[in-house]
């Protein structure tokens, strides 16, 4: 992909903040506004201590200007109110905007982007770089456009009331612009930094949270922390030098308008204008040298946003999402399935499947075994396409999967995984998972039908109870059966049980062996377990080991060809607890 350069970016937020062009226009009207209010309160600030004062001639009309320079910075004040109002109003509406298109394009990634990208660098870039788009909106676009206007207005002014004193003025415009590019190229690089090591720092963390249990268990917290504290410091250290970057910028630029006032105040009595001309330039050189300023302070907060803002659009630019070019849809499957010649490799370089071929047909109960790494799980997402294949065809109802548009394919096929994954919320939107046309009545009819009701009634709340982030509040055995209702509730023409009855106690095990009978009742059923007694009733079990298949048959069939699945069987049956890892 092409890099982006820097306007690339504005003008891709510039287009997504117009959507709100109505709000634009307004600030913009408020903008024009207040640099015309602010630019004539020092000709009347001039014209009240020349006239009024200096030559005392009216003082009804010296208390009428007075009143309208009360007026005019009253004014100013609202209209700055607006102005900032808007202008956040106008944020984070985009703001809103983008992070619902960035989460809308991550929740259609392909499974395998989420396999070699960090979460926590994702989670920063949803919530820490989008809140830095921000700045470009709030200071950016209607602000710069409302301090170049101020500044081009001051400075015809300042020409109408006196040619010598502008002239000399306008020497501190290239070198306001000169040192403000050089701290703008400083702070690009380090605002680059900081963010890098900000996604560093949120991947790490919750990547050990995740996995708190086993660094107690290994005693490894002294040795995580010492790695949490260098990247830490790190950290600390790019932050630094953004604060050092601007700490220097703002006396800099403090210097040069207090030296530059000493200099029209001095050049000013030199030519002998009059008291109201060098206060009004007083007002007119801090009107410029504010926004001037303002401008800077401005480029480098949208410095720190367009860095976000390339970190964002890079993910959002991505193209990840399964490929979705299928046209077939169908309201029933049959639930015949064919591998023919299947290859597939995680990282395209080490084959996990190596051309397999077997057949489940419509309504047949067939089981999966093998030894870790077998490849029996990558069948699963394969066959749910969370995963596409190297080559070969993975055939449905005699047409390649490929061909079924995606999520009418996704639709019938229910999934029950080893690692059970619940979200915090009541078990109810966990079983339903959002989906408003499944009734609570229908949820508990369900978990009637496979005998797991009676376990959630027991729970506080029952449907309501809450359970804690990934389900942790509530037993192993709990979220499997949880997680075998889900499953069931969306009435599946093809159910997959991977590994769905291992690591669970004797009682939900049981549970799931009667469930298992009555919901893969016409149903095509594959089930990968680790314990082989759950799959002696299968209608064919096959045998993987090392991407290939070794062996194909009943149980009984297996078992007299004394080969690789009657070890892994007599293994288990010598086993002190029934059970093997296989």
């Amino acid at each position: 992909m092409k890099k982006q350069t820097t306007w690339d970016i504005v003008k891709r937020l510039f287009m997504i903040g117009m959507k709100f062009r109505s709000w634009f226009i307004i600030t913009l009207v408020i903008s024009i506004v207040l640099a015309i209010v602010s630019t004539y309160r020092p000709i009347l600030t001039k014209n009240v201590v020349d006239i009024d004062i200096v030559q005392l001639k009216d003082k009804a009309q010296l208390m009428k200007h007075i009143y309208l320079l009360i007026g005019l910075v009253v004014a100013e004040t609202i209209l700055n109110f607006f102005l900032v109002y808007f202008s956040n109003f106008i944020s984070q509406n985009v703001i809103r905007d983008i992070r619902e298109r960035l989460y809308h394009k991550l929740i259609y990634f392909r499974t395998a982007f989420f396999d070699k990208t960090p979460i926590g660098s994702l989670v920063t870039r949803a919530v820490g770089d989008v809140e830095t788009i921000a700045t470009v909106y709030t200071d950016g676009f209607l602000m710069v456009f409302g301090d170049i206007l101020r500044i081009i207005m001051v400075l015809f002014a300042m020409f109408q009331v006196d040619t010598h004193l502008s002239m000399i003025s306008l020497a501190i415009l290239p070198l306001m612009v000169i040192i403000t590019r050089a701290f703008q190229k400083r702070l690009k690089t380090a605002f680059g930094m900081e963010r890098s090591w900000t996604s560093t720092q949120n991947s790490f963390v919750q990547e050990r949270l995740a996995g708190m249990p086993l660094i107690q268990v290994f005693n490894r917290q002294e040795a995580e922390f010492t790695k949490f504290d260098k990247i830490n410091i790190e950290l600390k250290k790019a932050l630094l030098r953004t604060v050092f970057i601007f700490s220097l910028f703002f006396p800099v630029v403090e210097l040069i308008s207090s030296l530059f006032i000493g200099f029209i105040l001095f050049y000013g009595g030199f030519i002998k204008s009059t008291p109201g001309v060098i206060i009004a330039f007083i007002q007119f050189i801090n009107m410029l040298i504010r926004p001037l300023r303002q401008i800077a302070d401005r480029f480098n907060n949208i410095q720190r946003g367009i860095v976000g803002a390339e970190r964002v659009l890079g993910v959002m630019d991505e193209d990840q999402a399964m490929p979705n070019n299928g046209t077939i849809a169908r309201d029933h499957f049959d639930g015949k399935i064919e591998f023919q010649k299947v290859h597939f490799a995680y990282d395209e370089k080490q084959l996990v499947l190596k051309g397999i071929d077997f057949k489940v047909n419509s309504g047949e109960t067939v089981a999966i075994v093998g030894a870790t790494g077998a490849g029996k799980s990558t069948i699963i997402s394969l066959i749910t396409r969370l995963y596409d294949i190297n080559s070969g065809k993975i055939m449905l109802d005699d047409v390649d999967i490929r061909d079924y548009e995606l999520y009418n394919l996704r639709s019938h096929i229910g999934v029950v995984l080893q690692d059970v994954f619940l979200f915090h919320g009541s078990i109810f939107e966990n079983l339903t998972l959002g989906d408003e046309s499944i009734t609570l009545e229908q949820v508990k009819k369900a978990a009637k039908e496979i005998e797991v009701d009676q376990f959630i009634e027991q729970l506080p709340g029952g449907y309501d109870y809450v359970v804690s982030e990934r389900g942790s509040s509530i037993s192993l055995g709990q979220r499997q059966l949880l997680s075998f209702l889900r499953a069931y509730l969306s009435d599946p023409k093809i159910l997959i049980l991977d590994e769905a009855t291992s690591s669970i106690d004797h009682e939900s095990e049981k549970l799931i062996q009667r469930a298992t009978e009555k919901i893969t009742k016409n149903r095509t059923s594959i089930l990968i377990a680790h314990r082989l007694s759950t799959i002696e009733k299968a209608d064919k079990i096959i045998v993987m080991d090392h991407g290939l298949i070794v062996e194909e048959g009943t149980h009984q069939e297996l078992l007299a060809k004394n080969g690789y699945y009657s070890l892994l069987y007599k293994a288990q049956v010598v086993s002190p607890d029934g059970d093997t890892v296989i």
